[in-house]
């Protein structure tokens, strides 16, 4: 396999179109983040808490369904090999689903809106996830460097972001910012379908761009044994366990999720801070959105560095300090009455700057999160002798929603405990309401962040055991290692085929 990854394309053609995929995944994640609860509860008037338990409920079914998706994945015979035949089947039907989520019947009754907004994110985030599980799992298969993982990563992430930005400024600053009269353009549901529509055809083309630019790729890509007798009649659910058990799996994961949840949180809430807190209108959000396009390139280049300069767990444990120090200052100051006021002129080129920094960090630190997760594939493989790159990124995919689903369903929590009314224009939120709000967010948020910490801290595939993994594997094939790596690959063997055979 080694000679094969060898021979296989790094160029920037593969990085960009195995990146451009995420396209579809922004778009979503980002919908679901900062417009979803928006439109159902103030253009629709749904209530904020059967909103969010909808989101919620949809993000257990994903805890099920993932990963299957994951595990059929690695386990798929074709001649197209086990990721592209889920990917193209995939596109039509998320691009489709998405649209029907923004484009709800009329006249629908609290119980009809529940319902409707249940089963229509049940089936946006099943067909997203038959695509993005077998999509993103390439980068494992693309290549098992160290550096090199984190910068197929940075392209991912680059275009994930930039899709979800290009939608989120062209929703406030495009779509939804056509009002009538003083009913502002965020509640006027017609809007949100005209995004809706935009958005599905994004989501269409980014999949079948990416589906398309990697199938050159398929040679070079790892085919799963055929199993045989009593291999034969292997259980998923056991399967998909025992890959998940692991230490380095468990901790990684757990932390991806906290930091996913504190991502959920501030999307959910950032379009109430803009509006009620900083009373911003439709095309200040639009400005303030757009300087996270600067991050994302920021990141692209950042990230790499990162890795190549530190280890990436270093790097995260660093980032998250100043995350914690940048993400929620401005509005902290505010509340403290050290930051410029709703009507200074100094306010948005401060929130603008605030802001790029922040998100630059954000998307740093899941970059890392994601690229030490794929080194963990090669840690499970000198454990249990298989290859389940779906399982794990089917887990990350769910890691990931959390950011729309449990950090939404936060969102909608603090909503009801703050007493935020539905159906509320800008400037009539009493300021203890808005005020209540911003302090349970920013401390929700905090803790989520140094909790997420604390779990990287227990990490420990570090650049040299991710390089004896390789070597071990290596040795099991017969293929020719680093003289450095031989002896300590060697001595390793023993262990872990005494691990394979207990497993086993």
């Amino acid at each position: 396999m080694a000679t094969a990854i060898a021979k296989s394309p790094h160029g920037f053609g593969t990085k960009f179109f195995y990146g451009i995929g995420a396209v579809a995944f922004g778009v979503k994640d980002n919908g679901f983040g900062a417009l979803l609860l928006l439109f159902y509860n103030q253009a629709l008037g749904l209530d904020a808490r059967l909103a969010g338990l909808a989101i919620a409920i949809a993000l257990v079914v994903d805890a099920f369904l993932d990963p299957l998706i994951g595990y059929a994945s690695d386990h798929l015979h074709t001649r197209w090999g086990r990721r592209h035949p889920f990917m193209y089947a995939a596109a039509v039907p998320a691009a489709l689903s998405y649209l029907l989520l923004f484009s709800p019947p009329a006249g629908l009754s609290q119980t009809g809106l529940f319902a409707y907004l249940l089963v229509s994110a049940i089936c946006v985030r099943a067909f997203i996830a038959l695509y993005e599980i077998p999509n993103s799992a390439l980068v494992a298969e693309l290549t098992q460097g160290y550096d090199q993982r984190t910068s197929y990563l940075s392209w991912r992430y680059f275009f994930g972001w930039m899709g979800g930005l290009t939608m989120s400024v062209a929703a406030f600053g495009v779509f939804l910012s056509v009002g009538a009269g003083k009913i502002s353009g965020t509640q006027i549901p017609a809007n949100y379908h005209a995004y809706g529509v935009a958005a599905a055809i994004i989501m269409f083309s980014a999949i079948m761009a990416s589906s398309l630019g990697t199938h050159r790729a398929i040679p070079w890509l790892n085919r799963p044994a055929v199993r045989e007798g009593h291999d034969a009649r292997s259980n998923p659910f056991r399967d998909i366990r025992r890959a998940l058990s692991s230490r380095s799996a468990v901790v990684i994961l757990l932390a991806g999720m906290l930091y996913s949840l504190a991502m959920g949180l501030a999307g959910g809430i950032a379009p109430y801070i803009y509006s009620y807190f900083w009373a911003l209108t439709p095309q200040q959000i639009s400005l303030l959105l757009s300087a996270s396009f600067l991050s994302a390139f920021a990141a692209l280049g950042c990230a790499p560095w990162l890795s190549r300069r530190l280890d990436k767990r270093r790097a995260s444990i660093g980032i998250t300090f100043a995350i914690v120090m940048t993400t929620p200052i401005a509005l902290a100051l505010r509340l403290l009455g050290l930051f410029p006021s709703a009507s200074s002129h100094e306010l948005i080129p401060l929130l603008f700057t605030t802001g790029a920094i922040s998100t630059t960090l954000l998307i740093v630190q899941g970059i890392l999160f994601t690229s030490m997760l794929a080194d963990v594939i090669e840690e499970s493989e000198v454990r249990t002798g298989q290859r389940e790159e779906g399982v794990f990124f089917a887990a990350n995919i769910f890691v990931q929603k959390c950011v729309s689903g449990l950090g939404v369903f936060s969102s909608s929590i603090m909503l009801a405990l703050a007493g935020f009314p539905a159906h509320a224009n800008p400037g009539t939120v009493p300021a203890a309401v808005i005020t209540h709000l911003s302090e349970y967010y920013i401390g929700t948020f905090v803790l989520l962040n140094f909790a997420s910490m604390s779990c990287v801290v227990a990490f420990r595939i570090t650049r040299a055991r991710h390089a004896e993994n390789l070597a071990i594997l290596a040795l099991r094939r017969g293929e020719k290692v680093m003289p450095a790596l031989a002896s300590q690959a060697t001595a390793a063997v023993s262990y872990s085929e005494s691990a394979l055979n207990s497993s086993s």
